[in-house]
């Protein structure tokens, strides 16, 4: 695996999490809209489809910004851990980015909401709508991290198959000289 093609592996991982930024900032938007204190519309499409469009950018051109990061070199220049292993270890730290980053942070606020609330005798039925929402965001991102942590072989299997990395790492191998 040489550097930019690193690079574009992290790039595409970036890519995975601001999609689940997304998701989660239309949820909240969502929220916010029900309660009525966002009269425009079209705001709960702008502001996800700005994540989304910046995951699509970065998971299609990964590459090609790989290559404006990281200075051009040699193609025989090469990491020496293998790919698969480096796929292995960017999903687990992605999942406990997650993990650490947006679910507990998004839990523990509900929880705290929701202890506040029955402390003061009411039920947590009654909290507002985008407590509700926040709560399920973090559920999703806790189910999101912790498949990110658990199945980062099988994701990585996914992300990288190990013919394409035969392939990139031994292409004679494969009877392809034009490399």
């Amino acid at each position: 695996m040489t550097p930019q093609q690193a690079v574009g592996l992290a790039s595409r991982l970036f890519a995975i999490w601001l999609a689940l930024g997304a998701f989660q900032s239309w949820m909240v938007v969502r929220a916010v809209h029900a309660d009525g204190v966002a009269p425009a519309g079209w705001l709960q499409y702008a502001v996800p489809a700005i994540y989304w469009a910046a995951a699509v950018l970065l998971w299609f051109f990964q590459m090609s910004i790989a290559h404006r990061l990281v200075p051009r070199t040699r193609y025989e220049d090469r990491m020496a851990l293998p790919p698969q292993q480096v796929v292995v270890v960017a999903c687990v730290v992605l999942g406990l980015c997650i993990l650490l980053l947006r679910a507990l942070p998004a839990l523990a606020s509900w929880l705290a909401a929701a202890v506040l609330y029955v402390g003061a005798g009411q039920r947590i039925s009654t909290m507002d709508a985008a407590r509700h929402a926040a709560l399920l965001e973090g559920l999703l991102q806790l189910a999101a991290g912790l498949v990110c942590v658990f199945r980062a072989q099988a994701i990585a299997a996914r992300v990288a198959p190990a013919a394409v990395v035969r392939e990139s790492i031994f292409p004679a191998a494969t009877g392809d000289t034009r490399l």
